[in-house]
C-alpha cells in the first residue's frame, strides 16, 4: 500500500484572494508583489554591503553579474549591449527562477486565507506570463524604433519603398519585391506569435509540473516527489534561462543593422 497525502490539484485560474476597488487581488499576484518587495530588500541591502575589499558575498554577486554579462554577451555578440540588457535580463530571470521555485517551498502554499491558500506560483497564472511576455515583445519594438527610427522601423514590415525601387528596376525585380512585401506583412504576425509561444511555453511547463506533483504526492508520497521536485527545480531554472535568453535573441534582431549582419 502507498502512502498518500491529500493533495488538490491546482486550476487553471488562480483564485482571489481580495479586491482593492474592483481589482481582484489573485494568489499568483499576491505572491508577485510578496517576490518584489524581497527582490527590492535584498538590492537595498547588497547596495549598502557594497565595499572596495569586497566581502564573501560581494564577491558572489560580482561573479553571478559576470556570469550574466558574458552569457548575454554569448547571445547579443556585443558586450555593451550585454551590459546595457543586463538589468532586464537578470530581473528577469531572478523574477521566473525564484518565482517557478518559492512554491517548492515546504508549507508555502499552506498558508490560507478563508480558506484559499495565499501563494501560487506566478508563472502557473497566464495572464501573469502573457503579460510579461507581451512587455519583453513591446520592448523590442521600442528598441527598433529607437535604433531605425520611427519610419525606419515600420518599414521593417511594410516594405513599399523596396516594392516601389523593386518595379523601378524592372518587372522581375518588381515580383520579387512583392514576395519580400509579403514577407514584412508576415513579420507582423510572427511578433504575435512571439508573444504567444513565450507566455505558453511558461506557463505550460510550470502548471503541466505543479499538476502532475500534485498527482504524484497523491500517490506516492513517500519516495516518488523527491526526484520529480528535484525535476521541477531544475525545469523552472531551465525555463527562466530560456525565456530570458530569447528575450535578449529578440532585443538583437530587433536593433540590428543590415550592415551589422552582413559582417557579423
Amino acid at each position: 500500500m502507498f502512502f498518500q497525502v491529500q493533495s488538490e490539484q491546482p486550476g487553471v485560474q488562480p483564485e482571489i484572494i481580495f479586491s482593492v476597488g474592483s481589482l481582484p487581488v489573485t494568489n499568483a499576484m499576491f505572491m508577485g508583489m510578496f517576490m518584489t518587495v524581497i527582490f527590492c530588500l535584498f538590492a537595498l541591502y547588497t547596495r549598502k554591503s557594497l565595499r572596495l575589499v569586497p566581502s564573501k558575498f560581494q564577491t558572489i554577486i560580482e561573479m553571478a553579474f559576470t556570469g550574466f554579462a558574458n552569457l548575454i554577451e554569448q547571445i547579443t555578440g556585443n558586450r555593451k549591449a550585454a551590459v546595457e540588457l543586463l538589468p532586464l535580463i537578470g530581473a528577469l530571470f531572478l523574477f521566473l527562477g525564484f518565482g517557478n521555485l518559492f512554491a517548492l517551498l515546504p508549507g508555502l502554499t499552506s498558508i490560507t486565507y478563508k480558506g484559499i491558500s495565499l501563494f501560487r506560483t506566478p508563472t502557473n497564472d497566464f495572464n501573469m506570463t502573457f503579460s510579461i511576455a507581451l512587455a519583453m515583445v513591446l520592448l523590442t519594438q521600442l528598441a527598433s524604433m529607437r535604433a531605425w527610427g520611427f519610419f525606419g522601423h515600420l518599414g521593417k514590415y511594410f516594405k513599399f519603398k523596396d516594392l516601389y525601387y523593386g518595379f523601378k528596376k524592372g518587372i522581375g525585380a518588381g515580383f520579387l519585391s512583392i514576395i519580400d512585401f509579403l514577407i514584412g506583412l508576415l513579420d507582423i504576425v510572427s511578433e504575435v506569435a512571439k508573444v504567444v509561444s513565450l507566455s505558453l511555453r511558461l506557463f505550460g511547463n510550470m502548471y503541466a509540473g505543479d499538476v502532475l506533483a500534485a498527482i504524484l504526492l497523491g500517490a506516492f508520497a513517500a519516495i516518488v516527489p523527491v526526484p520529480w521536485l528535484a525535476m521541477n527545480l531544475l525545469v523552472g531554472i531551465l525555463q527562466a534561462m530560456v525565456f530570458g535568453s530569447l528575450t535578449a535573441a529578440y532585443y538583437t534582431l530587433a536593433i540590428e543593422k543590415p550592415e551589422e549582419a552582413a559582417t557579423a
